[in-house]
């Protein structure tokens, strides 16, 4: 009964710990934590590029008025890049949005 009751004491502390940190998986198998700074040109660019090319990068045809190499166009165009990015990655963008909205 004692070492019932020890090891579920241990299992919940565990699982409480584990429960408090906020983080995501990637498709690289590398956990960031949310708590963390994500960095644009190492974290951010390289979704953009998968998912908004050639449109908006240099020589596409939305890089004019829409560059999605340059921090400030993610951060001023919150919504609509949110609402088309999905998934793990929608989540890295908006917290790489909040951190720097916080930084203002």
């Amino acid at each position: 009964m004692k070492l019932l009751l020890l090891f579920s004491i241990i299992f919940l502390l565990g699982w409480l710990r584990s429960s408090t940190k906020k983080s995501t998986r990637i498709s690289t198998q590398k956990t960031i934590k949310l708590e963390d700074t994500i960095h644009f040109t190492s974290q951010i660019q390289p979704i953009l590029e998968k998912n908004c090319s050639p449109c908006h990068f240099t020589g596409g045809k939305m890089y004019e008025r829409m560059p999605f190499n340059k921090d400030t166009t993610i951060i001023n165009h919150e919504a609509g890049i949110l609402r088309r990015i999905k998934g793990e990655e929608n989540l890295i963008i908006k917290t790489f949005i909040d951190q720097n909205k916080k930084g203002s």
